[in-house]
Order: structure tokens, then sequence, then C-alpha cells
């Protein structure tokens, strides 16, 4: 039997049913966290704000011949230690080898989500190399910030999947 993590508080009795020995530890780290994150099997890490984004992303880095790693919506917005915790759960994976960070800043701010970047990047050591997609409000103040920190941001989604696959194969 499988649960519905976004339904279970309607049934906080089958909560006992669940053997949590049977889960991915780093699926539960991130529930925990308030993370919507699904382990995979490529190598390309995915750390984006929206579910229906995640998706898109995804689907660009297996049509530039990635595999992605994981599913990973850090949700609304993109605080540093939210990212923090991102970059956290993708580089637990080993076989990740680069990782994209893809954001729209509609309400959430580029310049804001740059900066959260570039400090959970002090907090985390990721050794992966790191392509940023940041759109929406602010978003060329971000790539500023994110360009100044020493990490490739671009404006497109499908320039940033064919980057990363890039990255990730070692081109």
């Amino acid at each position: 039997m499988s649960f519905d993590d976004n339904a279970l508080f309607r049934h906080a009795d089958h909560e006992d049913l669940r053997d949590m020995a049977e889960e991915n530890a780093t699926e539960l780290e991130a529930r925990r966290s308030g993370i919507s994150f699904v382990k995979l099997d490529g190598t390309i890490g995915c750390i984006v704000n929206g579910a229906g984004l995640a998706m898109a992303t995804m689907d660009a880095v297996k049509l530039h011949g990635g595999e992605p790693a994981n599913f990973l919506d850090v949700g609304g917005g993109a605080s540093a230690s939210q990212v923090a915790k991102a970059f956290g759960l993708v580089t637990a994976d080993p076989n990740v080898q680069a990782i994209l960070i893809n954001i729209f800043g509609g309400i959430t701010r580029g310049d804001v989500v740059a900066q959260g970047i570039r400090e959970a990047l002090t907090q985390v050591n990721v050794k992966a190399p790191i392509v940023v997609r940041l759109s929406g409000t602010n978003a060329e103040e971000g790539r500023e910030i994110l360009a100044e920190a020493g990490l490739t941001a671009v404006t497109s989604m499908d320039e940033a999947a064919a980057a990363v696959v890039r990255a990730a194969s070692g081109a």
C-alpha cells in the first residue's frame, strides 16, 4: 500500500502503517524540510521552483540527451536556507555530475533568489558544475549577481538544459 503524502494529514491514523525503513532517506529528509523531492536514476540534479516548471525542466534535460537525477520543487520562494537544503539533498546523490537551478520569479525576485543561491553556496560544499536559469522579476540583476559569484547564468530553459547536459558530460 502506498500513501499520498499530500493527503496523509486527513488520515493521521494511517501514519502508523508506514514503514519508514522502506522509504528513501533523502526523500524523508526532504519531506521533513517541506521540499517536494523524488530520487531518480540520472546524473543531472534539478532544483526548481514549481512542480510544473520542474516537470518541464526534466523534459528539457532529456530532450538534450541528459537524465534527471531527481525531481525537486523548492517551493514558491528560494531563500538561502531553502536553496542550501536543496543543494544538500541533490549533492547527497553520488551520481550527480551537474546541477540545474531553474527559477521563474513572479512574486519571487530574481536578485533575491541569486543572493540566496550565492549565500547557500557558502553553507554547502558543491563540487558539481552549476547552471542557473533565472527568469522573471529582477532576473537581469540576479544574473549579474550570479555571474559575479562565478556561476553560469542563462535566460532560456533550452539554453540551460543544453549547458547542464554539456557540463555533466565534461564537455
